[in-house]
């Protein structure tokens, strides 16, 4: 494996290799220095979700051994712990072609170092309560990238068109595959769909990754574009991820290509893959076969999905509570979602356990919502839940909202114009349904029974 792979396009553009082995090593060189002795490193953290300041930070981590946190997507996650020495941050020059970004210590009195062998720390939003960092070994990140390229065939003289952030798990896997196995990176800053099939159309590629949403609009476009059509049946790899593959999605694409989406199961604690589908491992309905090397188990009751194997993070950082919660006493992971696995080893993902709502393949917790419905004086308690649609965009959210005063509930266009100002579009709940909530026998509301009502409505407006 060459210190710096050496084909790479930033957003249409070429990037040398000397530029990118230039600007590798002058952030190495200021890595090391920011973060001192210490035995084994801080860990840098990376002020940026996508874009030349990640992959070179990412590069120059590996080659002084430093552990690499990757910012989160919520901005309360910017809160660096202890465990972070110092922050690459993106060149203000970058525009003018600038790669390395600016690397400063952060002066923490109390740094403390991640274990021995962490390679990367990415955060995840969870069921619900403050997001949590993933702690993976570096160890781990080399299983992925190897059997996920063995399970899809991809090898050094594919060409990875990415466009999703690289500071989550799933991009961060396609740009862990390039790194080890060399090859050509195609790296959008953004998820601009008439981009990537103009990329697709007209640059080489071999394998495209991407969320359900991306692959609705490519279907579309290529209805009325032969040649995008023939691009992507042509693809070697129509990698899908983030979020629930709607049927009616997959058979869209289908019947305007002539070749499927290759939908796939991961979470960050996992690595991120777990299973995936490929032009080998594919039947309807599925997710297709596990990774070699990962093992999947269906929980006898409750049909959850339990997850082995050497991509499994080592905890949340700082979170032992967390971390007994999420693995079992026998190291398995427990993943919250419920599934089933047939006798050929196809992985059919049948719902969700977590209180997760997932909208164009991020997570977000509750809270974020409930918090907004909350802050009105009329409302006494609020339970937001995700209901798994049809639609590309994923989740449909709906709101329980008990009055604080049952005689004088609060308004629901005054709650959802407190939504409007406060949340992106597809965060806002598209039913909001105003009365007392069910509760447990300790007090706590009945998001299960709450869940169920929703789903009964398909994930329709009533």
């Amino acid at each position: 494996m060459s210190p710096v792979p050496r084909r790479l396009v930033i957003d249409g553009e070429p990037i040398a290799a000397t530029a990118l082995r230039t600007a590798v090593e002058r952030t190495a060189r200021a890595m090391a220095r920011e973060l001192g002795p210490a035995d084994p490193p801080l860990a840098v953290g990376v002020d940026a979700t996508t874009g030349p300041a990640v992959l070179v930070t990412a590069l120059a981590a590996e080659q002084v051994g430093a552990p690499l946190f990757l910012r989160g997507h919520q901005g309360a996650e910017q809160h660096w712990p202890a465990e972070v020495g110092a922050v690459a941050s993106p060149a203000a020059t970058a525009r003018g072609g600038e790669l390395a970004p600016l690397v400063t210590a952060t002066r923490t009195p109390r740094a403390a170092p991640p274990a021995p062998g962490t390679g990367a720390l990415f955060w995840t939003s969870g069921s619900s309560g403050p997001a949590k960092a993933v702690v993976l070994t570096r160890a781990a990140l080399d299983y992925q990238a190897h059997a996920t390229a063995q399970h899809l065939g991809i090898d050094g003289d594919d060409a990875l068109l990415l466009p999703l952030p690289l500071n989550h798990a799933y991009g961060h896997s396609v740009f862990g595959i390039w790194r080890r196995l060399g090859g050509e990176l195609n790296l959008h800053t953004a998820l601009r769909p008439e981009v990537v099939a103009a990329d697709v159309a007209g640059r080489r590629t071999t394998s495209l990754d991407g969320v359900p949403f991306l692959y609705a609009l490519l279907a579309r476009a290529a209805e009325s574009d032969p040649r995008l059509r023939d691009r992507l049946r042509s693809l070697k790899v129509r990698g899908c991820g983030g979020a629930v593959l709607p049927a009616p999605v997959a058979a869209h694409f289908q019947w305007v290509v002539g070749a499927p989406v290759h939908d796939g199961y991961g979470l960050t604690e996992a690595g991120p893959n777990v299973a995936l589908s490929s032009d080998g491992h594919l039947r309807a309905g599925t997710v297709g076969t596990v990774l070699p090397g990962t093992a999947v188990r269906i929980a006898a009751g409750t049909g959850e999905i339990q997850v082995s194997g050497p991509g499994l993070m080592t905890g949340y950082l700082g979170r032992p509570d967390a971390t007994a919660e999420a693995l079992s006493d026998d190291g398995w992971l427990r993943t919250g979602d419920t599934g089933s696995l047939d006798a050929d080893g196809f992985l059919s993902v049948l719902g969700r356990l977590k209180d997760i709502i997932i909208v164009l393949g991020e997570n977000h917790a509750p809270a974020v919502v409930e918090d907004v419905l909350r802050a009105d004086d009329a409302v006494a308690d609020a339970v937001v839940v995700g209901v798994p649609t049809q639609q590309a965009h994923g989740d449909a959210v709906f709101a329980f909202v008990e009055p604080a005063d049952p005689g004088r509930p609060p308004s629901e266009r005054a709650l959802r114009t407190r939504c409007h100002r406060s949340l992106p579009p597809l965060l806002r709940p598209r039913v909001i349904r105003i009365g007392t909530l069910p509760r447990l026998p300790g007090g706590k509301a009945d998001r299960q029974q709450l869940r169920r009502l929703a789903a009964a409505s398909g994930g329709r407006c009533p």
